[in-house]
């Protein structure tokens, strides 16, 4: 795995630990660390601190083929090895600007969780590729209320060999964009 860089030395370690693998151990999460994890989601700020944000999940009970299911087939078969699967769901029944924060709040609460994931030496995919239908009729959210964002799995990293041969060459963190590239000093963002 190439050597993640960052030009600050003030930034934390952590934010450059963490990627999305696709390969996953079937080793369990353990309640302790599920807890930790949505306890760092339960701690984000908010706006008006309306912690519009949900996870539901399963690991090994009846709740778990559903979410499974949700997602698309592609994401399903790597995912079904990870003990953790999920959605992030956001109440929608904020009004005005609270609710143009809604999705911005429940990203912060994502990525508290994922950091502490990372902390914790596990790791979280999050994914898009999900059927909303069946991702309500797995939750048992009311669409009138809720939005389901995306799905997620949670677990110990796997071997990159574990992957079809499409995927193996995948399994490396992605590079990312230059900060140059998206902060604009002086407030005019440029063109």
């Amino acid at each position: 795995m190439a050597e993640r860089t960052t030009s600050s030395p003030l930034t934390n370690s952590v934010f450059l630990d963490r990627w999305s693998p696709r390969s996953f151990t079937d080793a369990p999460v353990t309640v302790e660390q599920l807890d930790a994890l949505f306890e760092a989601a339960r701690w984000t700020p908010s706006w008006m601190n309306n912690q519009p944000w949900m996870f539901a999940y399963d690991t090994d009970g009846p709740g778990r083929q559903p979410i499974l299911d949700s997602f698309m087939e592609f994401n399903r078969n790597w995912a079904a090895t990870a003990p953790v699967v999920g959605l992030v769901l956001a109440r929608t029944e904020l009004q005005d600007f609270m609710a143009r924060t809604r999705d911005f709040d429940t990203g912060a609460a994502v990525m508290s969780l994922t950091l502490q994931a990372t902390m914790l030496g596990l790791s979280v995919h999050l994914l898009g590729g999900i059927d909303l239908d069946a991702a309500y009729q797995a939750t048992g959210a009311d669409s009138d209320t809720t939005e389901i964002l995306c799905g997620f799995v949670i677990g110990h990293r796997g071997d990159a060999s574990a992957l079809p041969e499409g995927l193996q060459e995948k399994e490396q963190p992605s590079d990312r964009k230059p900060t140059s590239e998206f902060v604009f000093k002086g407030g005019k963002v440029a063109p």
